[in-house]
């Protein structure tokens, strides 16, 4: 969810009437608000802050929402934020949810993402042994 969205879902909740009334409350000026909501723009963390505590958002969710917004593209893969959770939702058969495997899909191969899904399921110990015996076998191809 964009943060205007989320902004603007968290006025309504509130039953703000209009944006000068929701911006008082939030101790912000009313044009901010209105830039925020209609124009995408990204308010300091300080603002984000002052406004999760007054809407009743988690503030980690607003400031992760405004990051999202700001990165390129080939960052935001490091801003994964999980799924929503449900009844009807089932644990995932593998580690890496879609939106990550999505991601790395652009940047690995299949067999890459699979090793990584499998690596992610072993023991520290098994990840140790098979981290040393990728080194041997690097350092082994590279001397003849």
């Amino acid at each position: 969810m964009k943060l205007s969205e989320m902004i603007r879902s968290g006025i309504e909740k509130k039953g703000y009437k209009n944006l000068k009334d929701a911006a008082v409350a939030l101790g912000i000026s009313p044009e901010l608000l209105r830039v925020i909501i209609n124009k995408g723009h990204i308010p300091k963390d300080n603002t984000l802050a002052l406004m999760a505590k007054k809407l009743n958002i988690e503030m980690h969710v607003l400031v992760l929402a405004a990051h999202q917004a700001k990165v390129p593209d080939e960052l935001k893969g490091f801003f994964l934020t999980p799924g929503p959770a449900g009844p009807g939702r089932r644990k995932r058969k593998f580690p890496l949810s879609e939106e990550q495997t999505d991601y790395l899909g652009k940047i690995l191969s299949t067999d890459e993402i699979m090793m990584l899904r499998k690596m992610r399921q072993v023991t520290d110990d098994a990840r140790t042994q098979i981290s040393g015996f990728v080194d041997y076998m690097y350092a082994s191809k590279h001397m003849a």
